[in-house]
């Protein structure tokens, strides 16, 4: 006879079926949310982000990782994202020119000026976004940290509480006590 004991220890009594079942609802749940929807981009919109922000950081071998990311969070803060991108690509094909100082020198357009900057920020920084509202992608892997590489270490923490200002001032003194009383 099997015992139904309800000790502390006891682990919760779930079947298989109702197991599945909920965790097959949960599933649906989490696949159909509008976050779910809304981060799942077209792979050919990601491959002209990258070919894209190689052209405008300088860059070979950009990491297709960082760049589904990068677009992901630009994407959901700039809803016309693939818009722009299509714009600064055709505006840059249409120059004819090769490297993004030519581009740069040639003038581009005011709109087209603005998403090269935010694609480009966002590479060198790791960080996409305005001030308030700022999404941290990538820390140490951001471009601006490859361009010292050789003669800088990535910081990954501080020196210590004391290592960013000056030292604080004493806020009392003690006096020292003579043994010739």
């Amino acid at each position: 006879m099997k015992s139904h004991s309800t000790s502390p220890t006891a682990v919760c009594q779930v079947s298989r079926r109702k197991l599945l079942l909920g965790g097959f609802a949960f599933g649906c749940m989490a696949a159909f949310t509008p976050q779910g929807l809304s981060n799942t981009r077209k792979p050919s919109e990601i491959t002209d982000f990258l070919i894209l922000s190689e052209f405008l950081t300088g860059r070979k071998n950009l990491s297709p990782v960082l760049a589904r990311r990068y677009y992901s969070a630009l994407y959901d803060q700039f809803s016309d994202l693939p818009a722009r991108i299509a714009n600064l690509s055709k505006e840059i094909q249409a120059s004819g020119i090769q490297t993004m100082d030519d581009y740069l020198s040639h003038g581009p357009t005011p709109d087209a000026r603005d998403t090269a900057k935010i694609i480009v920020s966002a590479w060198y920084l790791g960080v996409t976004g305005p001030d308030p509202k700022k999404i941290l992608i990538a820390y140490s892997d951001a471009l601006m940290f490859q361009a010292v590489a050789g003669a800088l270490v990535v910081p990954s923490y501080g020196a210590g509480p004391l290592a960013w200002g000056n030292r604080p001032q004493p806020t009392m003194a003690f006096k020292e006590i003579s043994d010739e009383h």
